[in-house]
Order: structure tokens, then C-alpha cells, then sequence
């Protein structure tokens, strides 16, 4: 297979996380690359977190969002090594939290780590703005606050509506805003274009978020609740056949998809009005690439599952690949 291209998102986030490893004592920093097969976030072990997702903007965002013409490079640097460490941080406590892996003290040290450095990189960009404005300690609040919720929901002490679910869906976004909100802050730029980045991160979280709910919703269901089988008008029946036949009668997945491609679009307009090509380009693709979903997923039940699991499947191929071309590897062999 063809390695996979290197892009400068990548090499962005793989630089930050690498300068954090290279503080480390030599026990943890074995431990810290290779992180994110010990979250059991890739089954290939040495996996750098820069090819750990399909899109390089779930860490990488800000190096997408700050182009050399726009802000300084210390605060780009600072931007990028806070939003990549927030969310390491958020994925290792979550998957932690829910019961998908088990870690040792090493791995519980490194979050620990992780979140200091985190708040480290931020400081310089929250010098001089109002206190609490977007700060880590707001997102982890809110965060907090839409795990509980959900749980409610999925243990039916709450309703299920579409309304409670676009809510907690923004809530769980919490900690994709401060470090560009901060960083377009620290920029000098002007309220107007901090409305759009602030636009631009929610339409691309939800837009991710949304499709990511109908894709996983098997899994969801399976190991605790699912968005998608709790707005279903009847209660959810034993088999997932089943359950997906419902789905496909009541159009939640359909929905749900459309509501991502319009959260994109969104994306798409505020990252224009932004002059950011690269993530107007990305958000106006994901905005295509979803709507054609929603229309697979409509004359073919399931195929939102099977889509993601072929690109699942995909991407543990080439991470395979760039490991096999790393010149590490190649020394080792």
C-alpha cells in the first residue's frame, strides 16, 4: 500500500507532541508514544497521533486555522500544543471513564502530563483577556456537564428529544474552543472574525460529532446508549437488525447526517469569511462527502456503518504503511 501523505497539519501535531515526549524521563516517554495504542485508539502500536484519526483536524485544528499571514508563530506553536493536548487529554479520560480500556500508573501520569502542559500553552494566549474566557476550565465544565446529561437521557431520567441532543451535542465540544478562540484573541483579531472562528469551531465539531453518532451507533448502542435508538418514537427492541430497521423507518440516521453536512456548510462559510482556504476547502468536502452519505445511507440501511468500518479498516492499513517506511522501523528490521 502506498504510504500516506505527510501534510504540514501532520507534521505540526506530531512536532508539539514530540517536543512534550522529549521532557520526559526515558520510562515515560516509551510509555507516551505509544499512547495512542494503549487508549485503544489504533490497534497498531507506534501509531503517531497525527495518523490516529481520518481527519487531521480533530487535533491539528489550529495549524489549519492560523496561517503564517495571520498570527505570530509563537502563538500558532502555542494554539497548536494546547488544542493537540486537550484533546489527548479528553480521549484518554473519556475512554478511561466508560470502561473501554484499562491503563496503569504510567499512562494515568502522562494525562496528568498532558493536561499541564496543556494549560501551560494556553497561558501566554489567555494573557490579557477577561478572566475565564475560553479557558480549559470552562470546556472541562461544560464537558462535564453533557456527560451527565446524556447519562440521564440514556437512563431515562430525561427525555430523548432532538432539541436536548443538539445541546449536549455542543456541549461535548467544549474543549475544541479555547486554544483558536484564544489564539485568534492573542492575533489581534478583530470581534467579528472571533464570531467566525467561533462559528467555525462548531460547525466542524458538530459536523464530526453528528456523523460520528450515526456511524458508531451500533457500537454506542452496544456499550451503553445511542443517540439515534433513544429518539426513536417506540422502545428499542432486543436485536440490532431490528433496530436498525426502525432507524431506517423513522430516517434518524438520514437526519442526522443532514444535520452534519449543514453543520459543515456552516463550517464551510465561516472559515470563508475567515480567507482560511485550507479549512474552507475541508469543511465544503466533509459537507459533500456527507450529504452523498445521507443519501447511501437512505437507499441502502446500513451503509453509514459499513462506510466507516471500510475506512476503519483503511486507515489501520496505512498506518501499517507509514510505520513500515518510518526510519525507525526500517532500522529495526
Amino acid at each position: 500500500m502506498k504510504t500516506p501523505q505527510i501534510t504540514p497539519v501532520h507534521e505540526a501535531i506530531d512536532s508539539a507532541y514530540e517536543r512534550l515526549v522529549a521532557t520526559l524521563p526515558e520510562h515515560l516517554a516509551t510509555v507516551a508514544r505509544d499512547l495512542p495504542h494503549r487508549f485503544g485508539l489504533t490497534p497498531n502500536p507506534g501509531t503517531p497521533w497525527s495518523r490516529v484519526f481520518n481527519n487531521a483536524a480533530v487535533l491539528g485544528f489550529p495549524a489549519l486555522l492560523l496561517g503564517d499571514e495571520r498570527a505570530p508563530r509563537n502563538v500558532r506553536e502555542r494554539a497548536v500544543e494546547a488544542h493537540l493536548f486537550a484533546i489527548i487529554a479528553a480521549f484518554g479520560m473519556d475512554r478511561i471513564d466508560d470502561g473501554q480500556i484499562i491503563v496503569g500508573a504510567a499512562e494515568r501520569a502522562l494525562i496528568e502530563i498532558v493536561r499541564r502542559a496543556r494549560d501551560k500553552a494556553l497561558a501566554p494566549l489567555l494573557a490579557g483577556l477577561p478572566e475565564g474566557a475560553s479557558s480549559f476550565a470552562w470546556g472541562e465544565r461544560v464537558t462535564a456537564e453533557s456527560v451527565e446529561e446524556e447519562r440521564a437521557v440514556f437512563a431515562g431520567r430525561a427525555p430523548a428529544t432532538l432539541e436536548r441532543y443538539r445541546a449536549v451535542s455542543l456541549k461535548k465540544q467544549g474543549l475544541a474552543f479555547p486554544a483558536s478562540m484564544a489564539a485568534a484573541a492573542a492575533a489581534g483579531w478583530s470581534a467579528e472574525e472571533r464570531r467566525h472562528v467561533e462559528a467555525l469551531v462548531a460547525g466542524a465539531a458538530l459536523g464530526l460529532q453528528y456523523r460520528d453518532d450515526v456511524v458508531d451507533w451500533i457500537d454506542d448502542f452496544e456499550s451503553g446508549g445511542s443517540w439515534p435508538v433513544a429518539l426513536l418514537s417506540r422502545a428499542p427492541v432486543a436485536t440490532v437488525a431490528t433496530i436498525e430497521q426502525h432507524l431506517h423507518a423513522e430516517g434518524w440516521l438520514v437526519r442526522f447526517l443532514e444535520m452534519s453536512s449543514e453543520a459543515f456548510h456552516q463550517a464551510a462559510i465561516a472559515a470563508e469569511a475567515l480567507g482560511a482556504a485550507a479549512l474552507t476547502s475541508w469543511a465544503h468536502g466533509q459537507s459533500e462527502q456527507t450529504a452523498a452519505l445521507a443519501e447511501r445511507e437512505a437507499a441502502s440501511p446500513g451503509f453509514a456503518v459499513r462506510w466507516e468500518r471500510a475506512r476503519r479498516a483503511q486507515r489501520e492499513q496505512q498506518q501499517k504503511a507509514l510505520l513500515s517506511e518510518s526510519p525507525v522501523t526500517r532500522a529495526a528490521g
